[in-house]
């Protein structure tokens, strides 16, 4: 019964359980209520036949013992009222005795108490017959006819009464023997009724506490190995069994939903681990094993996931192409970086070669001021050396001319030192740029960019202020030429006077001590732009450096972007 009741559900196996308790009950009570019924029917039955019968029968008995009475009663008296009195009371006795033996005829169930009742009821007939025969006779003043009544009443009427009364007798016997086994074996029922009754019931409650028991078990053992499992389900053990259940109920759906739930949660989770781990082996171009088993929420953990590959993968694309682009920059800087080293390197070479020129135009300068000052001195002393001074100021004539000469090829030089710059200045704008292009890997490369701006600033303006000096040495120069020509022209013409070579002579001496000053602050220049050529050649090697180590870094990082497998499109 147990079994079939655990192939139900949960609903149906209660209210099964509960309408068979609920039957049994209402059987033990429909059996005791029939029972009480029948109990109740024999008790009035009893009642009515033995008990209530009895008083009937003993009735009968007493006014069929009044009526012999009130009959010697009326053969009895001498005075007419008495015996009328006698007489009436008689027949009221008789009255009272048919009717009570007719309502004792109804109890009459037995064979036996039939068959007496129908003899005692065929002598009746005979017995009222001659106790009316009896009252005719001696109910009178007669006295004898009141003897002759009383003789027959003797002999005849008695043992007639006798009879009958004994059979009234056997009747009540009867009655009561009846009674009293009818009693006891009520009793009997009674009590084999309360003990079946106990029976039913302590069954019927044995029976609802072991269905309830079983029930009970049936829901709460697997209940409780489904909650120590799921408690263990909730710790991520996810391959465990899950318990078998023998019921077909509510809690064999819930364990068959659990692990299909299971199931389902490892499929998953095996799942994104393989994705996660092919997408850590940079493998990105991995997919699920079977995507409709995401469903519900678990949808958007599906599209979350390849959203975030979708993002790295856009993310690796970028650095790829800013790889090759930093790549391509680089060589490009690296190139630039190197032609810009072998200028610097070249302007080094030619800021030299000008520093000794100008070293050797203000070395003739300074010769040329002091023997200016001395044709100063020794103009009046040496007035017959005249001849001679002419030839020392072609000399000086041609020095002038050189030095005009080296100062035109200084300014060519700055402006080639100027055309550098300029490009230094666009090299540094366009390192700038594919460092801004680089982001956070270019930052540094920034800062190198920024210092040959800088330096390349510096040079420019270097460049310009020497433009300037060598612009005045020209002039100077070239005022120093009309000098000197001046004074070939008043040695030519020494015949003028002492006095005019000696005039020119100083005027000569002041141009060269200017001179001298102007080439001093030209070799100053020279210094400055000799000490700026090689820091641009410094700058420009570390440049070169820089772009090598970052072309390095970029062909490293096309290695490691080469090890990640992307989905082709």
């Amino acid at each position: 019964m147990l079994k079939k009741l655990n192939n139900m559900q949960i609903k149906e196996r209660l209210t099964k359980a509960f309408v068979m308790v609920a039957s049994i009950l209402a059987a033990v009570s429909v059996v005791g209520l029939v029972t009480m019924i029948l109990l109740s029917n024999s008790y009035a039955d009893a009642l009515t036949n033995y008990g209530f019968a009895q008083g009937d029968v003993g009735k009968a008995m007493a006014n069929l013992a009044d009526t012999r009475s009130a009959l010697r009663g009326a053969i009895g008296y001498e005075e007419q009222a008495a015996i009328d009195k006698m007489v009436q009371q008689h027949e009221e006795y008789k009255k009272d005795f048919e009717q009570e033996f007719a309502n004792i005829e109804r109890t009459m169930v037995t064979a036996e108490n039939k068959k007496i009742y129908a003899e005692l009821k065929e002598e009746l007939k005979a017995y009222w017959t001659l106790e009316q025969q009896i009252l005719d006779l001696g109910a009178t003043e007669d006295q004898e006819k009141c003897i002759e009544a009383q003789e027959i009443a003797m002999n005849e009427l008695a043992p007639m009464y006798e009879s009958a009364y004994s059979k009234l007798s056997e009747i009540m016997d009867i009655k009561v023997d009846k009674g009293n086994e009818l009693s006891s074996m009520l009793s009997v029922v009674c009590i084999l009724l309360s003990i079946v009754i106990a029976v039913v019931i302590i069954f019927t409650i044995f029976l609802s506490f072991r269905i309830g028991i079983g029930i009970a078990n049936s829901i709460s053992i697997p209940l409780n190995h489904l909650k120590d499992r799921l408690e263990t389900f909730s710790k991520g053990d996810l391959g465990s069994p899950f318990p078998d259940v023998d019921t077909k109920d509510e809690v064999a759906d819930m364990v068959t939903v659990a692990r299909e739930m299971a199931e389902t949660l490892n499929f998953i989770i095996a799942d994104e681990e393989h994705i996660l781990s092919e997408m850590a082996e940079a493998n990105y171009a991995v997919v699920s094993q079977d995507g409709s088993r995401y469903t519900g929420d678990f949808e958007n953990l599906l599209l979350s996931l390849k959203e975030l590959k979708k993002q790295m993968v856009a993310t690796i694309q970028s650095i790829e192409e800013a790889s090759s682009q930093v790549s391509a920059g680089s060589t490009n800087l690296a190139d630039a970086s190197q032609s810009l080293a072998e200028g610097a390197t070249e302007q080094a070479g030619a800021v030299e070669e000008m520093q000794a020129t100008i070293m050797s135009i203000t070395e003739n300068v300074q010769t040329a001021a002091d023997r200016a000052r001395e044709s100063y001195e020794q103009a009046q002393r040496y007035s017959d050396e005249a001849d001679r001074s002419r030839g020392e100021m072609d000399t000086m004539v041609s020095a002038m001319e050189r030095i005009s000469d080296a100062s035109q090829k200084i300014e060519n030089i700055i402006s080639e030192i100027e055309d550098i710059a300029s490009q230094t200045n666009l090299l540094s704008l366009n390192a700038s740029i594919e460092a801004a292009r680089a982001g956070e890997a270019g930052r540094g490369f920034a800062v190198v960019a920024d210092q040959i701006r800088q330096l390349a600033e510096q040079s420019s303006k270097a460049a310009v202020e020497t433009r300037e000096l060598i612009e005045g040495t020209i002039q100077e120069i070239s005022e120093g030429n009309k000098a000197a020509e001046r004074a070939a022209a008043s040695i030519e013409t020494v015949v003028d006077g002492i006095e005019k070579i000696a005039e020119s002579s100083k005027h000569v001496s002041s141009i060269a001590a200017d001179q001298a000053v102007a080439m001093k602050q030209a070799e100053e220049g020279v210094n400055q732009i000799s000490e700026v050529v090689q820091s641009n050649s410094a700058t420009a090697q570390e440049s070169s450096a820089t772009s090598e180590e970052l072309s390095a870094q970029a062909i490293c990082l096309d290695e490691l972007i080469g090890k990640f497998i992307l989905p082709k499109e």
